[in-house]
């Protein structure tokens, strides 16, 4: 067998059949480049994907659908004052060049915001626990509510709803939250002052014209700030820019401390 296969290959019709059979190869091998590996991968199909975010779910699912794309409902996360389903992030992402059929995964919008653990803030200073409530958690603050005490501007209890709440009671995040503030001993009210910036003399005569005293003075250098004059103030904020008579406000001046006369 192999010798007559051999024998045939040598005359001039075996030749030519090799020469045949491998044009016929060479040409497959081409039109598969050209013809049916672009049909497979659908190469001239890639479309640009536009920026699908803010747009609700919904509308934006039936045209992906229509235009041959597959949506994929990926995830959801709650972002406050966004309405529910809008659409928030995508994969792949914008103006990024695709073919049909292939899957786009969508992040929406959700309606319920997640429980978390409301922290501990009885018992601190109004100014620290807005702070807290609003930048660390997202907390809204709502009414404050003052009452007598034996320290101002302290929270003494915070509300949601109506109802007080304690450290570590899940909580929606970004809730209301309403806080309890005592004003003091005193139930009369100055206009709180603001005397950063000033020299140390000018804001102690300030804070004593408005019916305050002055507490802590602390000492500490800062380069960018004069030699005596205040850099910080403590409280810097207080509800309704208003303290009970005879308060105290601590003062951060800038530069060393004096030094004590020797005896």
């Amino acid at each position: 067998m192999w010798r007559e296969w051999r024998a045939y290959l040598s005359r001039k019709e075996g030749k030519l059949f090799l020469v045949l059979s491998f044009l016929a190869l060479l040409l497959s091998y081409v039109a598969f480049l050209e013809v049916l590996l672009p049909w497979l991968t659908r190469s001239g199909e890639a479309y640009r994907l536009p920026n699908l975010r803010g747009r609700p779910y919904a509308q934006v699912a039936k045209a992906l659908t229509e235009a041959g794309f597959s949506p994929v409902l990926l995830d959801s996360q709650y972002v406050p004052e966004t309405p529910p389903m809008t659409i928030l992030l995508q994969d792949p992402p914008p103006n990024t060049r695709i073919k049909k059929g292939r899957k786009i995964y969508l992040t929406v919008a959700g309606s319920t915001p997640p429980q978390i653990s409301f922290p501990q803030v009885k018992d601190l200073p109004y100014e620290q626990a807005h702070r807290l409530l609003r930048e660390s958690y997202g907390f809204r603050i709502g009414e404050v509510i003052y009452v007598r005490g034996s320290v101002p501007d302290i929270v003494v209890e915070v509300r949601y709803q109506g109802k007080p709440i304690e450290a570590g009671q899940p909580i929606p995040r970004y809730a209301t939250v309403d806080l309890v503030v005592s004003r003091g001993l005193s139930d009369v009210k100055v206009p709180f002052v603001s005397v950063v910036g000033l020299p140390m003399e000018e804001a102690v005569a300030r804070i004593n014209a408005a019916g305050l005293k002055v507490g802590h003075i602390r000492y500490k250098p800062q380069p960018e700030v004069p030699p005596g004059y205040v850099y910080r103030q403590y409280p810097e904020r207080v509800p309704e820019d208003s303290l009970p008579a005879g308060a105290a406000i601590d003062l951060f001046v800038n530069g060393p401390p004096p030094s004590t006369p020797s005896e």
